[in-house]
């Protein structure tokens, strides 16, 4: 199947590769698109959770 890079991040040790590689799987899709498309501004309110919203 064909693929297009989209996101990549350089690391100096493998190990530090493996880790944010597990990182970044975790996350959610809107987490993953913040970050391709850049806007890592986004990101602090992508990992609030439900409680950390104020009630309406």
């Amino acid at each position: 199947m064909p693929f297009k890079l989209v996101y990549f991040e350089e690391f100096q040790r493998i190990d530090e590769a493996f880790y944010r590689e597990k990182q970044v799987q975790g996350r959610s899709r809107k987490k993953k698109e913040a970050l391709i498309d850049g806007f890592h501004e986004k990101l602090p309110d992508l990992f609030r959770n439900y409680t950390q919203y104020p009630r309406r």
